[in-house]
């Protein structure tokens, strides 16, 4: 039988409520560096080429933009910055 899967609603996350640490599915690199976790993004070919287009006119990497993107809107939610979380994960590690 098939295990059922956790719906979104049954999460008890509100919407201005982050978590702390989230704790790693694995030991954590005792490098002290932040582990790095995969994420696939669709994007329309459009957009995709204009994010190309954009990051070689700029000589910057693609993911650099998007890094870029990812920090203004976790700034515009009052979120952590992407350079306080790495440095909580960098402290965490330490421990």
């Amino acid at each position: 039988m098939a295990k059922k899967r956790t719906s979104l609603d049954a999460l008890s996350l509100s919407d201005t409520e982050m978590p702390e640490r989230v704790k790693p599915l694995e030991k954590a690199d005792t490098s002290g560096k932040p582990r790095i976790i995969k994420q696939t993004l669709y994007l329309p070919e459009i957009v995709h080429e204009q994010l190309r287009v954009l990051a070689f006119s700029e000589r910057v990497k693609q993911h650099d933009l998007l890094m870029e993107g990812l920090d203004m809107m976790f700034k515009s939610r009052g979120a952590k910055s992407i350079s306080e979380l790495t440095e909580m994960d960098g402290e965490f590690l330490k421990r």
